[in-house]
């Protein structure tokens, strides 16, 4: 595979391979066999092991001890209708919660010893943090539980299992709270669609460095793994999906040279990647809407009359994929306001319409459109701006 040496990329194409893999995988392996390469940013979105991030913790949630007396109204409650939404609601039986409003955050700076003296005072003011102070209000022997609370970019709030006794939970609580903790996370593929970027050091990516990819059929289904510099097994692909995300996005980044430069701009330390994210549901609707910079490039090259917009806006709503990155630039004054680039992939079925009504324009958007093992897709729209999701 070519790949230019400064940039970000993703997969290459697929090539047949005749390797013998009953050596080296699982199971009885027959053809077809192909096999890609992927950049070191690929293997980590593939890779089905744990992943550790970076959250604030804010507090925690705090689990009393029951007397006989809570027990007993506890136990009548759960034999009532509706009793699972009693007890949620029901102040008695609910943890305790204790959360900072402590919201001073020293930024990147470019002189060492200033960012290091003013942390130094933030360090100071922690004792006057009202969680410390609730803290030691604390009886370790009336609980059965700590939970630590983090919050994450944007404003989500996660759990936090702490480790230890609670005298060593509360300890915990006291010396970290407002500061950046490690949280471990099963996979960078967090939930559908979602992957998470924060446990990849973009700054140590090297463009040069690939890894291969195999896929091939096993007892009727089609399976993938990623392989060692010694042509070992590195790990198998749980996900079918996954490689198709791949494709997607290599696609996207080939395409958009919005979305390419932000994916640089995490390379080159200028931004902290959040998340990448692949939604089949996009809420824009382009019937409502201005048509497209690439529609209208084409009704101007083609003389189209703008009447004729009725026919193309109503196509466009159907069978998009949205490839967004969340962002934070270190630029941007306002440290925790995400930035997201999203490209609007359209698969090209969505046009047969065109191809009766308008051949001309379908024949112009055909030729701007890329193919490769996850469909026929081009570039609809391309969309940034602020998010705090």
């Amino acid at each position: 595979m070519s790949c230019n040496n400064s940039k970000v990329w993703i997969i290459s194409e697929g090539r047949f391979s005749d390797g013998d893999l009953n050596r080296m995988v699982e199971g009885d392996a027959t053809g077809p066999c192909k096999e890609y390469i992927i950049s070191d940013i690929g293997r980590y979105l593939l890779n089905p092991n744990s992943i550790e991030v970076k959250k604030k913790l804010i507090g925690g949630e705090i689990h009393s001890k029951q007397g006989p007396i809570k027990q007993i109204r506890k136990a009548f409650h759960k034999i009532l209708p509706g009793s699972s939404k009693r007890l949620e609601k029901n102040p008695i039986f609910s943890p305790g919660v204790i959360v900072s409003r402590y919201k001073l955050q020293i930024p990147p700076m470019k002189d060492d010893h200033l960012e290091s003296h003013l942390n130094q005072i933030v360090e100071q003011l922690r004792p006057y943090d009202s969680v410390v102070k609730k803290l030691v209000q604390l009886n370790p022997r009336k609980l059965i539980q700590i939970v630590g609370i983090c919050e994450d970019v944007g404003g989500n709030y996660s759990y936090l299992k702490l480790q230890g006794s609670i005298e060593e939970k509360i300890k915990y609580l006291g010396n970290f709270i407002s500061k950046d903790v490690g949280v471990i996370l099963n996979k960078a593929y967090i939930a559908d669609g979602l992957f998470e970027l924060r446990g990849y050091d973009f700054l140590s990516y090297d463009p040069s460095k690939k890894f291969k990819l195999i896929t091939y059929n096993s007892g009727g289904d089609q399976k993938a793994c990623v392989l060692t510099a010694n042509n070992e097994i590195d790990f198998y692909l749980k996900d079918g999906h996954l490689l198709k995300h791949m494709h997607l996005l290599e696609q996207s980044l080939k395409s958009n040279p919005s979305l390419s430069h932000a994916f640089n701009l995490c390379h080159e330390g200028q931004a902290t990647p959040i998340k990448l994210f692949f939604n089949k549901k996009l809420e824009i609707d382009y019937s409502k809407a201005a048509l497209p910079e690439i529609y209208q490039d084409v009704f101007k090259t083609l003389k189209v009359e703008l009447n004729k917009k009725n026919l193309v806006q109503p196509i466009l709503n159907h069978l998009q994929i949205g490839i967004s990155l969340s962002y934070i630039l270190l630029s941007d004054c306002q440290q925790d306001r995400m930035h997201t680039d999203i490209s609007v992939l359209h698969d090209l079925r969505a046009l047969e319409p065109l191809r009766k009504n308008l051949p001309h324009v379908y024949s112009a958007v055909v030729k701007q459109a890329t193919i490769s093992e996850a469909g026929r897709f081009y570039l609809l729209d391309s969309i940034n701006g602020y998010s705090n999701a």
